[in-house]
């Protein structure tokens, strides 16, 4: 790691005590979104109604003006985001309590704070993650605490490594199978006013980072297997859930979406095309 590197996770780690707050309605449309995206084919919601879990991060999304995006379509970093300098920047992973539910037709506060930083050297070059924790509310009630890991990593190179593929350890015991296309993908960066320009925009995500074709949203493959539990256990809420990324899934390439039940709990994974694993998670009930 460079003497420059270093120097700047040093300052980074006086980034705490930066806060982020919006509020959103928690709206019928936005549920009915949801479940467009996800095809449940599940009625229309009530005002009053538990909503499904993963629609936090269709909610009180940072609102950042044109004028503040930077070239990748995310928020100019330096402002909640720590000044990270590594170009690329992908969502790692997230654990997840879930302590009540969120409810259609209530205010959703969130509110969220930078946690940590910390340096790993990948087979790329350097790595940089980041932590932040977001708490959403009802009326002051907590009902979500996400801590989300960020890493922000060098530009692509020649040459770069391919990644290593792992196998899955287990045999499902829920399986459904999805080829998300590039409609799926913009549809889900709508709901999630999400920018960045690698779930869209093709030509910058091959030429600028170095990728074969557009990336499936991590957190939408985070849905895709809270959705899983979802559709195997209607009637048993989810107290938490753990997921990370492990290798990135493309547009136009079939993915599997997997789980095996256990004894209060479960394991559940993404299995790429290439039979990869591209996503594990826990879950307990």
């Amino acid at each position: 790691m460079s003497d420059k590197l270093i120097a700047e996770i040093k300052s980074l780690k006086q980034w705490e005590g930066h806060e982020e707050r919006v509020e959103e309605l928690l709206s019928p449309i936005k549920v009915a979104g949801y479940h467009a995206v996800l095809d449940t084919g599940e009625p229309p919601v009530k005002t009053g109604d538990p909503a499904p879990s993963g629609i936090h991060w269709m909610l009180a999304r940072s609102t950042t003006p044109q004028s503040e995006l930077g070239t990748d379509g995310l928020g100019l970093r330096g402002s909640f985001i720590p000044p990270v300098s590594l170009p690329r920047r992908m969502w790692a992973g997230s654990d997840i309590e879930f302590l009540n539910p969120l409810k259609v037709g209530e205010m959703v506060e969130r509110r969220s704070s930078f946690d940590s930083v910390f340096h790993k050297q990948g087979r790329t070059g350097n790595l940089v993650f980041v932590k932040i924790k977001h708490d959403y509310s009802i009326q002051q009630e907590l009902c979500i605490r996400e801590i989300q890991t960020l890493v922000y990593r060098e530009p692509a190179k020649p040459g770069d490594p391919e990644p290593d593929l792992q196998t899955i350890p287990y045999k499902p015991l829920w399986e459904r199978s999805l080829v998300p296309d590039s409609v799926l993908l913009f549809r889900y960066s709508a709901l999630t006013f999400n920018g960045h320009r690698i779930h869209y925009d093709r030509s910058y995500c091959v030429e600028q980072e170095g990728y074969p074709g557009l990336v499936v949203h991590g957190p939408f493959q985070a849905t895709l297997l809270l959705d899983l539990c979802r559709r195997n256990k209607p009637e048993v809420p989810l107290k938490h859930f753990k997921f990370r990324a492990m290798n990135p899934v493309f547009e136009g390439k079939k993915i599997h979406i997997c789980g095996k039940e256990n004894v209060g709990t479960g394991n559940l994974w993404i299995r790429g095309s290439r039979d990869e694993l591209a996503m594990k998670a826990e879950a307990s009930w």
